[in-house]
Parts: structure tokens; sequence; C-alpha cells
């Protein structure tokens, strides 16, 4: 997919009872492969409704979002799901490792809820956990991990299965200054070896300035940077 579009926003809207205006009104977007940008705008802005509509996981009022030029309102449940396992990873602020499980096997979870073990590749593990320093951490539980450690095996449970797109929302947003820089280049050195593009939810400039392009959200319109 070298290059091509793969993530389309055509005319999105999106509303909410209660609320005077759409939190997402008219929204144009296009990502194409290895590509990196940003989504920026203050709290409350819209830009986590508008990563879970890329997601799949809400549906708009209007308009449509094609991934793998297909349309995501059309796909069924288990269609939709497995659009998602095949071309998506997610890295949140809070890094949702599974507790009772070790650092090896949190980052090879989205294997093992795709039933797909047989794919497993033992070699990369080692690989991208020793690119992130957690290299003698793989048997280690997430409570006897820091916050950065926590969020970097975060990162490689994103990257491991080499997906098409990275949604990420605000993913260092539980760090500490040293260590959101730190763990945040660590990940656009990944993705860029993986070919992976990266769409970035942040209010931090600092990371936001990382990304090919911004884009800042204001009162339901999208317009860049």
């Amino acid at each position: 997919m070298n290059n091509q579009k793969i993530l389309e926003i055509k005319q999105l809207k999106k509303s909410f009872v209660g609320l005077d205006q759409p939190v997402l009104d008219n929204i144009n977007l296009n990502v194409r492969s290895k590509e990196k940008i940003a989504i920026t705008g203050v709290s409350g802005s819209g830009k986590s409704t508008l990563l879970h509509l890329m997601a799949g996981l809400e549906s708009p009022d209007h308009g449509f979002i094609k991934l793998a030029d297909k349309n995501l309102k059309k796909l069924k449940a288990n269609e939709l799901s497995i659009l998602r396992n095949k071309y998506l990873g997610f890295i949140y602020q809070f890094h949702h490792l599974l507790p009772d499980f070790s650092v090896k096997e949190n980052i090879m979870m989205p294997f093992i809820i795709r039933g797909d073990n047989n794919n497993i590749n033992i070699s990369k593990l080692f690989s991208i956990t020793k690119k992130l320093g957690l290299e003698n951490r793989i048997n280690h539980y997430p409570n006897q991990l820091s916050g950065g450690e926590r969020q970097r095996v975060a990162i490689a449970r994103a990257i491991i299965t080499s997906p098409e797109i990275i949604l990420a929302d605000e993913p260092t947003g539980n760090l500490d200054n040293n260590n959101a820089n730190l763990v945040f280049d660590l990940f656009i050195k990944l993705a860029e070896e993986a070919g992976t593009s990266i769409i970035l939810v942040t209010h931090d400039l600092s990371l936001a300035k990382k990304m090919d392009k911004i884009y800042n959200l204001s009162q339901g319109k999208i317009k860049v940077s």
C-alpha cells in the first residue's frame, strides 16, 4: 500500500444529545501509507470521538469512513472486528495492559485475541522489545514495571502485528516530560521502520510537530495548522 490512501473520511458529522452543535461537522480527511498526522485541539473538541469513529467503535450520523477501501458503516460487527484487527493498532493514554499476563503475553495479545497463534513471530518480539529497552522485562508483570516501561509495552503490542495505521490517543499523556519524549521518539522510530502510518491525537504541540502534518479540531471543524 505504498503511498496509497488507506483511510478516507468524507463529510463526517457526529452529534450528541444535549449539545447545541455537532461535535464533528463536515470532516474531510485522507491518510496515506506511512503518513504521520497529528490532530490537536482543546479538551472536549472531539479529538477522541474522531479517533473512535476511525476505529469503527462509533458510527457517524452522516458521511463515511473508508479503511482499506471498505466503508466501516456498511460492515457487520464481525467484519468490522476482522478489519480492525488486521489494519489498526491502538495506543492510549493509559496502557490498558492485562495485569495477570506477562509483558510477553501482553505484547502478543492481538494474535491471541484473533486466534492467530501460528503467526506469532518470536524473533520479531525480541527485536521490538530490545529496541524498546524491554528485553530483560518480558517475563515481568505490569505491576513490576515503571510507567514508562508499561507504555513501551503498549507500543510493542500496537506494532507487533505490523498494522497499516496506529491510532494513538494522548499516548504519553500519563508520563513526565523526559519519559514522554523518550517513549514517543521510540514509537516514531518503530513505526517508520514498520512502514506504519500514525494518527496521533494530542494537546502537546511539541509531539505534534514531530508528525508530517498537523490538523486542528475546533468547534466541529478540522483544518491544517
